[in-house]
């Protein structure tokens, strides 16, 4: 097991526009279900997002390494348990929720 770990930076406002472009790259477009709670929406837009990852993986690789101060292609290269950490940062990030709702509008 790698002993990298990477820390997130905060999520801003420029972040929605380029995750907005992510989720349009990959024909996202998750239904928000009157009565659903923030996890749940969570839960169902990162299920498309790692359903489909693969249509736009440069940019979702940009994006992760972004986010802990390295280049996309050397997020490309980090042994996949340190990206496993990276992903699960992300997930449990204050206000994850909102941010992917807002960049899915």
């Amino acid at each position: 097991m790698s002993k990298e770990t990477y820390e997130l930076r905060n999520l801003k406002t420029s972040d929605i526009f380029k995750m907005s472009k992510i989720l349009k790259k990959m024909d996202i477009n998750i239904e928000i279900k009157e009565g659903m709670s923030q996890n749940q929406v969570g839960f169902e837009i990162l299920n498309e997002i790692f359903s489909n990852l693969h249509l736009a993986e440069k940019e979702v690789s940009e994006f992760m390494g972004d986010l802990v101060g390295i280049s996309g292609k050397e997020f490309d290269e980090l042994p996949i348990d340190v990206t496993a950490g990276i992903i699960s940062q992300f997930k449990d990030l204050d206000g994850v929720e909102n941010f992917l709702k807002l960049a899915n509008k």
